[in-house]
C-alpha cells in the first residue's frame, strides 16, 4: 500500500487513475454482492426449502433500478385491490 501511495506522491497525476480504477472495484463487488444477497435467481443455500423466485411478490420488483416505478405502484394497488374483494 505505501507503494501505491509513494507512486502518487511522485506522480499526482496518477491519482485519478487510483481513485476511479478503485471505486470501480468496490462498485463491481458491491453489486455482485448485491445481486447474490437480493437476486431472486440466485440460490446460494441449497438446503433450503423455499426457492427465491417463489418469495417475489406479483407487485413487487425485483430489479435494482427501474424507471417506470408508477407502473409497480399502480400494478400493487390492484392487488391490495383484489385481496379486498
Amino acid at each position: 500500500m505505501s507503494a501505491v501511495v509513494n507512486l502518487v506522491r511522485t506522480n499526482p497525476a496518477l491519482a485519478p487513475l487510483f481513485i476511479f480504477g478503485g471505486s470501480g472495484i468496490v462498485g463491481g463487488v458491491a453489486y455482485i454482492g448485491h445481486c447474490l444477497a437480493n437476486g431472486p435467481d440466485v440460490i446460494i443455500n441449497k438446503t433450503a426449502a423455499e426457492k427465491p423466485w417463489n418469495r417475489i411478490q406479483p407487485h413487487e420488483n425485483a430489479k435494482l433500478w427501474s424507471p417506470n416505478k408508477e407502473f409497480w405502484q399502480q400494478r400493487k394497488e390492484r392487488v391490495e385491490q383484489s385481496k379486498k374483494v
